[in-house]
C-alpha cells in the first residue's frame, strides 16, 4: 500500500541540519506514526513521501522556505526578568509559553540570552532558517481505523 491522503504511516527518521549535525532521530526508539496530509508533519516532507510504501528509504532535503521559514528578527524581543518571574528559574535554551497580543493567544518562545535584568525571547520556530535533511525508512502504511478518521490523527502503529 502506498502513502496517500489519510493513510497511517509508520516510519523511522533521522533529521540533521545543513551542517550534518543530528537534530532528532527515532533510531533506537519507537517509530513516528502519523496520518498523512493532516498537518501532523511538514507539508513539504509529506509531498516527498506521497506514493512511497513500506520498505522504501528516502532522503529529503527541505530548504527554509519549504520548512519553518526564515528567522524574523521582529519575533526576538527583550523583556525585564521580573515580567517572567512566574516561570521560575530561567535558563538559556529553555522553551516557555508566552502570551500573545490577543487575550487568549499564547505562543512558544526560546530564551536565547539572560543577564541580571533582562531575558531575550525568540518566538521563531527553533528550526527557522535551517536546511533540513531527513533520512526516512518507511516501516508500514495502512488504512486508518474509524476512530482515527474521526479524531483526524493516528493513534498507534498497530491498531487493535
Amino acid at each position: 500500500m502506498d502513502i496517500d491522503d489519510n493513510r497511517v504511516v509508520v516510519m523511522h527518521y533521522r533529521l540533521s541540519n545543513g551542517f550534518g549535525e543530528l537534530i532528532d532521530s527515532s533510531s533506537g526508539g519507537l517509530p513516528l506514526v502519523y496520518m498523512h496530509n493532516t498537518n501532523a508533519i511538514l507539508a513539504s516532507l509529506e509531498r516527498e513521501l506521497t506514493g512511497h510504501g513500506a520498505g522504501d528509504s528516502i532522503d529529503v532535503t527541505i530548504y527554509p522556505e519549504d520548512g519553518y521559514g526564515y528567522a524574523d528578527e521582529s519575533l526576538v524581543q527583550r523583556f525585564p526578568r521580573e515580567t517572567l518571574a512566574e516561570l521560575g528559574e530561567l535558563s538559556v535554551g529553555m522553551r516557555v509559553k508566552v502570551r500573545g497580543r490577543a487575550e487568549d493567544e499564547s505562543r512558544m518562545a526560546t530564551i536565547t540570552a539572560l543577564d541580571e535584568e533582562t531575558a531575550v525571547l525568540d518566538r521563531n520556530h527553533p528550526l527557522a532558517g535551517q536546511v533540513l535533511h531527513f533520512a526516512v525508512a518507511i516501516v508500514a502504511v495502512r488504512e486508518p481505523t474509524e476512530a482515527e478518521l474521526e479524531a483526524g490523527e493516528a493513534t498507534s502503529a498497530n491498531p487493535s
